[in-house]
C-alpha cells in the first residue's frame, strides 16, 4: 500500500514541478491537459486517502515537500491571475473608449506611445 501512495504521490509532484517551472519560465502552458492530469492524481490519491502512513517517515516528508510545492504553485497562479485581470482591464478600456461616441462622456485623448513614455 505504502507504494501506491508513495507512487501517486510523486506523479502529483511531478505534475507541480512541471507546472511550476513554466510559470517561473514564463513558458506556454496547456492548462487543460495539466489540469485534467492534476484531476487524475488527485482522484488516484483520493481513492488511496483512507490509508494513514503512521511512522512511515518518507512517505510523511514527501507530503511535506509537496505541500511546500502547492504553496508554491498557488503563489505563482494568483500572480497569473492578477496579470490576466490587468490585462483585462487594459483592453476593456482601451475598447470603451475606443467605442465612445462622446455622447455622454467626452472621449477621452489618446497618448502617443512617447506621451505615455514620459
Amino acid at each position: 500500500m505504502t507504494t501506491g501512495i508513495t507512487s501517486a504521490v510523486s506523479r502529483l509532484e511531478g505534475l507541480i514541478d512541471t507546472s511550476i517551472a513554466a510559470m517561473k519560465a514564463s513558458a506556454s502552458i496547456d492548462d487543460k491537459a495539466l489540469a485534467d492530469a492534476k484531476g487524475r492524481a488527485l482522484l488516484e490519491l483520493s481513492r488511496l486517502g483512507h490509508y494513514r502512513p503512521g511512522d512511515d517517515e518518507q512517505l510523511l516528508e514527501q507530503v511535506r515537500r509537496l505541500r511546500t510545492k502547492l504553496a508554491t504553485e498557488e503563489k505563482l497562479l494568483m500572480r497569473r491571475l492578477e496579470a490576466a485581470r490587468v490585462i483585462a482591464e487594459i483592453v476593456t478600456e482601451a475598447v470603451l473608449a475606443e467605442e465612445s461616441d462622446g455622447t455622454y462622456e467626452p472621449r477621452p485623448r489618446m497618448m502617443s506611445g512617447l506621451e505615455a513614455l514620459q
